[in-house]
């Protein structure tokens, strides 16, 4: 193993360890360092960062272009966050269990969270989020949280697996958040479905009954998210693809939910598709954590995995 580290004062450093896989560490801010990891073959390079076991970067190889918004903070910071054990908010950014209330921001604490390599093979990476006294101030259960990147041809397998380590069932919502590269006016996102209808947030973010249809194929405008994200349920829909002069992109996935997201009126080159198991609270809702709608529940010890897929084409 080679190590090479330069520190320049706290809040700058660069390491560059040799493992016999690629592995680069991005300087910060406060000091810490974030691991970045690669998975590469003849289609796709991939970079996945071990905070918040964010994969940062798709770059296509056979087209020399990166597919995986690459995080202005002028429109969007982020890239390809998961979503646990919370998609969405909370009402009142709270939630309860057993009479006690629990805070958690939006879209919970993993995305923030540094996350250890577990599993590296040539074509396989496993990051690790264990709870702690940390996440059980914000959220009442003990887990064990697995996020892999997979590497097969032109896709990419994201796989979460979740454990419960408690002695109790425990109860939590998962979900991704990647953006991918689009030119709106130009780009057509397509679905494999018909008759579609999709339901808002309000201004609290909080899910409307309300329904509105939509066509399973148009053109992406800034004016689609003019009132935030698209929220589309048991639709049936588990493909999603998007079209310049030709497909280029396509997401699948077997939830009952997903989203559709772009920032409201900034024309962010971009769109995020986001397969959920989990979803916002309702406009009415109680509260209680183990009454969410979407929510998931798993009894003592047992494992819990699901995956979507990403592909590039050609």
């Amino acid at each position: 193993m080679f190590v090479d580290m330069l520190t320049k004062n706290l809040f700058y450093c660069i390491m560059k360890i040799n493992l016999g896989s690629t592995l680069e560490v991005e300087p910060t801010v406060k000091g810490v360092c974030y691991m970045i990891y690669h998975l590469e073959n003849e289609f796709l390079k991939l970079a996945i960062d071990t905070h918040g076991a964010e994969l940062s970067s798709i770059f296509n190889k056979k087209e020399n272009k990166e597919m995986l918004w690459q995080g202005n903070p002028e429109f969007w910071g982020r890239k390809s966050p998961v979503l646990f054990p919370l998609v969405g908010k909370y009402k009142n950014g709270k939630t309860t269990y057993n009479g006690k209330e629990y805070a958690l921001g939006q879209h919970g604490f993993a995305r923030d969270s540094e996350f250890t390599l577990i599993e590296e093979t040539e074509n396989k990476l496993s990051f690790e989020l264990t709870s702690s006294e940390e996440t059980l101030a914000k959220y009442p259960f003990n887990f064990r949280l697995i996020c892999s990147f997979q590497l097969k041809n032109d896709t990419i397998v994201v796989g979460w697996e979740v454990e419960n380590t408690d002695d109790k069932t425990i109860h939590f919502s998962i979900g991704a958040h990647p953006a991918f590269y689009c030119e709106k006016g130009k780009t057509a996102l397509t679905m494999n479905g018909e008759n579609i209808k999709y339901s808002l947030i309000n201004s609290d973010g909080l899910y409307t009954p309300k329904k509105y249809e939509i066509e399973s194929s148009f053109v992406l405008h800034d004016s689609v998210f003019d009132n935030d994200a698209l929220i589309i349920e048991n639709s049936g829909v588990n493909e999603i693809s998007l079209v310049g002069d030709k497909k280029y992109l396509t997401v699948k996935f077997d939830t009952k939910i997903f989203g559709i997201w772009s920032p409201t009126k900034k024309n962010a080159p971009f769109v995020c598709i986001e397969p959920w198991y989990g979803r916002c609270d309702a406009e009415n809702f109680n509260g209680d954590i183990t009454e969410r709608e979407y929510g998931n529940s798993l009894g003592v010890g047992e494992t819990w995995y699901k995956e979507y897929e990403i592909i590039i084409h050609e």
